[in-house]
């Protein structure tokens, strides 16, 4: 289930708004989101808007990957979600969404992907040798933009929740 929205940034927005709702019903009241340094400048304005607290990632841009051991020690019970592009925007890469869905199951900590630039495009990329959607246990969001490859006017994207009971929290 899920909605429209007038774009990948409203779509962020209502993610974090639904987390940070289901994080309060759980008496988490100085919430936590773990995420790439990478991802979208729509989170920072989210966790301004709604009062949470941002715990980036650090990348190797060498290598270009993420400091696991970093996002594994910051997971806390103040942690209402993890973030993993799919590719984040400015450099294309997708994040090791299989790892943070296998701690988002483990931890009982909800998993959004923003997938609003590669949405339209990943599911025709054949030998893909990874997963970035609901097939992963631990995904329970999914933001795509509509807008782009999706052939929709400008101004236009998704979220998709994996039942209802996130949803709701929006």
């Amino acid at each position: 289930c899920g909605c429209v929205t007038s774009g990948g940034t409203e779509s962020i927005l209502m993610t974090c708004y639904a987390y940070k709702n289901l994080g309060l019903k759980a008496g988490i009241t100085n919430p936590e989101i773990i995420l790439p340094i990478t991802a979208h400048a729509a989170f920072d304005k989210a966790a301004d808007y709604f009062n949470i607290r941002l715990k980036k990632i650090p990348i190797n841009f060498d290598k270009y990957e993420l400091d696991l051991d970093y996002a594994y020690d910051n997971i806390n019970n103040r942690t209402i979600a993890f973030v993993c592009s799919a590719p984040s925007f400015s450099h294309g890469i997708v994040d090791p969404i299989k790892q943070f869905s296998d701690w988002a199951v483990k931890y009982n900590i909800p998993l959004h992907i923003d997938a609003c630039l590669g949405g339209f495009i990943l599911p025709f990329i054949e030998n893909r040798n990874f997963d970035y959607d609901f097939k992963l246990p631990g995904v329970t969001s999914i933001s795509a933009d509509t807008h782009k490859y999706g052939y929709c006017p400008k101004g236009s994207s998704i979220i998709l929740y994996r039942n209802e009971t996130y949803f709701k929290k929006q």
